[in-house]
């Protein structure tokens, strides 16, 4: 079988002191640039190896993963290309004869790779044996490859490069033989001090209450800088919803989700960092690579919604290490809030192990069948077998096993898994060497799942449905006469009623009670504001200061015809709150005095007779 071929690649250690760059520790060693053959894995993020390269005398291509390095670098450094979309062939070729004599330095997308082979062969240079081929932050080729095949594109290429390496402070080593045939090692670069960060990991059934709770204690004011990465344009979405505190902020991602953002009308955002405002979101392309320089140290949150938003899953042992490492002049506090998912489902490496196995042999089975057999129902079949089944996303172009697909499968797997248990995401951190973890566990009243109820429902009938029932869970706080409890209650609603509708139906619960609301107005929102005119109509008439304001107006033994007894009641209602109109009528004195009807001159009166209490 063709899967897991189990590389065992020899491995060196080199050592790096602190306040030393890579560059420091590879000369000690002996080595004038980056090694060729090499998985250089350095654990620390910011040691310098793009740099390393950058400044080595000689010709290279470096293969960044995202824009906002290359061309971030591209600006730093001479004789440096950045190729990535909109950058012609021609400007390639145009770059590469100038720089001739130069030890020149190309940074590309993958996906931009196949320009600068053009150019390469266009000018008949042999880049193969001319440039050293660099592939940064290789974790990539493995944690993306299933959203972004053609990050994998050029490894085809890199193997036939005499000089070649990858680098990542968290390589993700894929199984691919062509490692182990061309004597591949693993140069690790060890610390020689303390480097571990501290990390607050809070384990949550509500990322926004957690947040907003962080923030509080975190003690955040207009002078502070919080950098919040979570890898979901949706989740950034429902935070700028649920979580007023974060309106002065700005969002770094890509040009797609841009246009999500803008047609959602949220908030600024840019494909590119320049500077941080009081609040800062940033999606997975800014993970790795970009350096985030900042006056004032960020406190950085990262966030997992595992209801909202699996895909925002963050690896302690890559992603994680790589956002605090994004910092090149330190954070003033690291945390990561997360729900967990127990019934999220995932295969473990035995069930993907086994799984691919069997797929292999009846994908195999089927290809000897295609060769043996001439009849033309058997071939047909046997070709819609081969053209639509489940094993086919972990194959290459030429029909076999890709080892960057198939490692990215038992990869995704294994994060999944981390997050169905505190436990599980806790012992991860712990594991991966970079962090001493604090966990804290929190259980709020409304779980991310009831949050993102009010978030799916696409009627205005719909959301009020499921905000009533928000209002009755609430019911014990409201009844609880604790100062703590009543301050819940306040903070938990005042984040459940945000516009004027959600208040209509809070005052018509509160006054007439749900069964009322659902029974009888069926969630109307007219019929809810007459009722609750009604019911304070109601009130108010019946207050001591309504009844003392209608006495004064009458004198005991008077007589007043049916338009005067109207014309005061109506003014006497308006000023003490009551919406009235044409409807008040003379017969309403018999809510306040004992009378009599008279006739006086041919008219009738009422004659006063006697207060009512």
């Amino acid at each position: 079988l063709l899967i897991k071929i189990n590389l065992m690649l020899r491995e060196r250690t080199i050592k790096i002191h602190e306040k030393e760059y890579l560059t420091d520790a590879l000369k000690r060693e002996g080595f004038a640039a980056l090694p060729t053959n090499c998985v250089i894995n350095k654990v620390l993020p910011g040691l310098g190896a793009t740099y390393c390269e950058l400044t080595s005398p000689r010709k290279s291509i470096i293969i960044e993963p995202n824009v906002p390095v290359i061309v971030d670098k591209a600006k730093k450094h001479k004789h440096t290309l950045a190729v990535h979309k909109g950058v012609m062939v021609q400007h390639i070729t145009d770059f590469l004869e100038k720089n001739e004599k130069q030890h020149y330095k190309i940074l590309t997308t993958p996906e931009s790779f196949q320009k600068v082979k053009e150019a390469m062969e266009a000018l008949q240079i042999d880049m193969y044996s001319e440039c050293f081929m660099l592939f940064d932050e290789c974790e990539k080729l493995v944690q993306d490859v299933d959203y972004r095949g053609t990050i994998s594109g050029p490894m085809s290429d890199f193997f036939l490069f005499q000089s070649k390496a990858m680098v990542s402070a968290t390589p993700i080593i894929a199984e691919d033989a062509r490692l182990v045939n061309q004597g591949f090692r693993i140069l690790k670069v060890v610390p020689t001090y303390d480097y571990k960060k501290k990390m607050k990991l809070i384990t949550t059934n509500n990322i926004c209450e957690s947040l907003v709770e962080r923030l509080t204690e975190l003690k955040i004011t207009k002078k502070s800088r919080v950098c919040i990465f979570t890898n979901s344009i949706d989740t950034i979405d429902s935070l700028f919803v649920d979580v007023p505190d974060i309106q002065d902020c700005y969002t770094f991602c890509s040009e797609e989700s841009t246009f999500k953002l803008w047609k959602a009308g949220r908030r600024k955002k840019s494909t590119l960092i320049d500077e941080l405002m009081q609040f800062n979101f940033f999606t997975s392309r800014f993970f790795s690579a970009v350096d985030i320089i900042s006056k004032i140290s960020p406190h950085v949150i990262l966030i997992s919604d595992m209801y909202g938003a699996p895909q925002s899953a963050i690896d302690p042992k890559t992603e994680a290490i790589q956002i605090v490492g994004r910092f090149r002049n330190g954070v003033k506090s690291i945390t990561h809030i997360s729900s967990i998912r127990p019934n999220l489902e995932y295969k473990s490496e035995p069930e993907i192990k086994s799984w691919l196995q069997g797929a292999e042999e009846i994908y195999n089975d089927w290809q000897k069948l295609l060769k043996q057999t001439t009849n033309d129902g058997k071939r047909t079949l046997l070709r819609e077998a081969l053209g639509n089944n489940s094993f086919l996303p972990y194959l290459d172009n030429a029909g076999k096993p890709d080892p960057f697909l198939v490692s990215n499968l038992y990869e995704a797997e294994l994060v999944k898994s981390l997050y169905t248990y505190p436990t599980n995401l806790y012992e991860a951190y712990r594991a991966s060497g970079f962090f001493n973890i604090e966990h804290e566990p929190q259980q709020h009243l409304f779980s991310d799942d009831d949050r993102l109820a009010l978030h799916r429902q696409r009627t205005r009938k719909g959301r009020m449905a499921v905000l009533l029932l928000r209002f009755e869970a609430l019911e014990k706080l409201r009844m609880n006469p604790n100062e703590k409890a009543q301050k819940k209650y306040q903070h938990l609603l005042s984040r459940l009623i945000t516009g004027k509708d959600d208040q209509t139906l809070y005052s018509c619960y509160e006054k007439l009670g749900s069964k009322f609301i659902r029974e009888k107005l069926d969630f109307n929102v007219k019929a809810m504001e007459r009722s609750i005119n009604k019911q304070n109509e109601h009130a108010i008439k019946k207050s001591f200061a309504m009844r003392n304001a209608v006495h004064q107006q009458f004198e005991i033994g008077g007589h007043y015809s049916r338009n005067e007894i109207k014309v005061i009641l109506t003014q006497v209602y308006k000023r003490q709150g009551v919406f009235v109109n044409s409807g008040v009528t003379s017969t309403e004195i018999n809510r306040w005095f004992e009378v009599e009807r008279v006739r006086k001159h041919d008219i009738e009166k009422f004659k006063i007779l006697k207060k009512r209490d």
